[in-house]
């Protein structure tokens, strides 16, 4: 009798054991992240994204003109052969001038992209493209969530059909999350349409911040970092006579104490994402705070006319006439005020 007991202890002894084994199993199983590569790819005064997550691939942008072939040379040498997704954030040049040569050259998935036309020969390469390759083109729903690997991304902007004729106001915006970690991108959209981002009640909340529009103080502002709370900031810039990053977006930056990347000095910055943790290969940059620097924006370039009373930036439609440079600081000491067409740095 003792020895049958015995066995029967035994028994749920072991069965017990096996279930727990089984349960650990279940819970590791359900916390397993995988690894997620965000490279920021250095194309100058310009932006391209390649997100990869368990063999699956997504490019945000791809460059100005001329910078196709880099590109699709990054790809290769990355061993990508399909494109799940390809999202053109808005119809400038230096978001899309090389997006008909990576279409031409891998399968791709799905192609996303805002329902905002231009008038140039590069917009009309990139339809081209598009249609000979038989695809179509999604329109950027905000909310909308797609999956890419083992991570995933929501749409966040456009939140408007209706910016006129401010092409960055379009950009499609989305928040990539990839375990606990996450991370927003919003091309080149400024003070307007960040502030329908604001509104539109999606968790904005991210670990790494790409700054908008190069680094231009009309799309970082601080309620959005706010928002988001970065731990990590990474600016696509290049060599340019905007002013670009922008001495408030990187004073911003630093009073947050966040940790900036610039692919003007490390070149393409790759950012790893375990699910937990994100490491960068690349080299932080030094931030001045506007409150330490009195100076801060001395350097910053703007643009003025013969007759105006208001500074632009460069491509502003108001410059047509004449075209005056100048700096930030010089301005603002003669009464000129920020053009409220343009959205200068203020």
């Amino acid at each position: 009798m003792k020895i049958q007991i015995k066995r029967i202890l035994c028994y749920l002894l072991v069965i017990t054991f096996l279930v727990s084994i089984s349960g650990v199993q279940q819970v590791n199983a359900a916390t397993k992240y995988y690894k997620m590569y965000v490279n920021y790819i250095d194309v100058g005064e310009s932006d391209c994204v390649l997100i990869q997550s368990n063999g699956k691939s997504m490019l945000i942008d791809a460059g100005n003109n001329g910078g196709g072939d880099d590109i699709v040379d990054y790809l290769k040498d990355k061993k990508i052969k399909k494109l799940d997704y390809v999202i053109c954030t808005h119809p400038h040049a230096d978001h899309i001038g090389g997006m008909d040569d990576v279409i031409k050259t891998f399968d791709i998935g799905k192609v996303i992209a805002p329902a905002i036309s231009n008038t140039t020969e590069t917009y009309e390469d990139l339809l081209v493209a598009i249609k000979n390759k038989g695809l179509k083109i999604t329109k950027p729903v905000v909310g909308t969530k797609y999956t890419i690997g083992k991570a995933k991304f929501t749409i966040i902007a456009p939140n408007s059909d209706d910016y006129g004729d401010n092409l960055n106001n379009y950009s499609v915006g989305l928040k990539l999350t990839n375990g606990k970690n996450s991370f927003i991108f919003i091309g080149d959209n400024e003070t307007e349409a960040i502030g329908d981002i604001l509104k539109n009640k999606i968790d904005l909340k991210a670990d790494v911040y790409m700054c908008g529009h190069h680094g231009s103080d009309t799309s970082t502002t601080a309620d959005l970092l706010k928002t988001v709370s970065p731990k990590y900031a990474v600016i696509s810039v290049g060599k340019n006579s905007y002013g670009h990053p922008g001495t408030n977006t990187l004073s911003l930056l630093a009073d947050n104490k966040i940790t900036a990347y610039r692919t003007d000095e490390n070149g393409t910055i790759v950012a790893t994402s375990t699910g937990t943790k994100i490491t960068f290969n690349a080299t932080a940059t030094k931030l001045t705070s506007n409150k330490d620097s009195s100076t801060s924006n001395k350097d910053t370039i703007v643009y003025i006319t013969e007759t105006g009373t208001k500074y632009h930036k460069s491509t502003c439609s108001m410059l047509i006439q004449s075209k005056i440079k100048t700096t930030l600081k010089k301005a603002k000491a003669k009464g000129y005020e920020p053009c409220k067409k343009c959205h200068p740095p203020e």
